[in-house]
């Protein structure tokens, strides 16, 4: 069985076709489609997602020299606590609202030993995350593999600077790519709040929005880059390519203090889907 993956270039522009990879984001409309096989214990149900779990954990692993942000903002915000939220709000006010459980510390996060490598495929990420994944039988938790690597994301057989994360639709694996993240800003701040939105954005896609097995209830899908928002302030919106639209995004919720990043229609869907 074939899967999509998900790519984010520069913070999160992303295109993925149904049920195969696509090895390129909306910048280009260069494509090229590959298979990944993936274990049945590492494929996510969508349906049973948004039906039958109760709690949503949140496992973080991490080359040396790749690991992620932690601390808090000056106001005292935790960055993790930003990925947290913003899976709450998706399942806010349905019939169950699964626990979450997200790391904050690098303690309660998995290092893993370094691979070495410069570039990664996608079918190189699913075979280290099927090697990480643990059995879970139980039908009411879902666990989510957030994996931040060195190197970059290997696309058409070439190392791809611009690519920040991938996630593999069907799948509950993102992988972020550190090298890029670091390349993103050259404030702290503004990095953290970048890797978040890079994380945010790529379990949005594994989460089925927009329109990409989760219905609307109202038309936001831009149909010049499918699977993302109309919406310019939401974190679906498929361009935030230049140093410019970055900026502004994550100033934006700088600036408000709001941890939420997907708009009202965005949330609006999942919290309305009858699967």
């Amino acid at each position: 069985m074939s899967h999509n993956v998900s790519i984010i270039r520069n913070l999160f522009i992303a295109l993925v076709p149904t049920f195969f990879l696509m090895m390129t984001g909306c910048s280009s409309g260069d494509s090229s489609d590959s298979g990944v096989a993936v274990d049945e214990g590492l494929r996510l149900d969508l349906p049973g997602l948004y039906s039958t779990v109760r709690y949503i954990n949140v496992k973080v692993v991490y080359e040396p020299g790749a690991e992620p942000f932690i601390g808090s903002t000056s106001g005292g915000i935790e960055y993790w606590s930003m990925f947290e939220e913003n899976i709450r709000a998706l399942f806010q006010g349905r019939s169950i609202e699964p626990q979450v459980s997200v790391p904050k510390s690098l303690s309660e996060m998995n290092r893993i030993d370094s691979r070495n490598q410069p570039s990664w495929t996608a079918e190189e990420i699913v075979d280290l995350a099927g090697g990480i994944a643990g059995t879970v039988d139980d039908p009411s938790i879902a666990e989510m593999y957030v994996m931040f690597l060195g190197g970059y994301f290997n696309e058409d057989g070439g190392d791809n600077p611009k690519v920040v994360g991938v996630s593999v639709t069907g799948t509950p694996i993102i992988a972020i790519f550190k090298n890029v993240i670091l390349t993103t800003s050259a404030t702290f701040l503004v990095a953290s709040y970048v890797e978040q939105a890079t994380v945010v954005h790529e379990f949005g896609h594994l989460a089925g929005i927009v329109d990409s097995g989760v219905p609307m209830v109202s038309p936001h899908l831009d149909p010049e880059h499918l699977k993302h928002c109309t919406n310019d302030a939401c974190v679906m919106y498929w361009q935030n390519e230049g140093a410019e639209d970055l900026s502004l995004f994550v100033q934006q919720m700088i600036d408000t203090g709001s941890l939420v990043m997907f708009c009202d229609q965005c949330l609006q869907d999942t919290r309305s889907y009858i699967p």
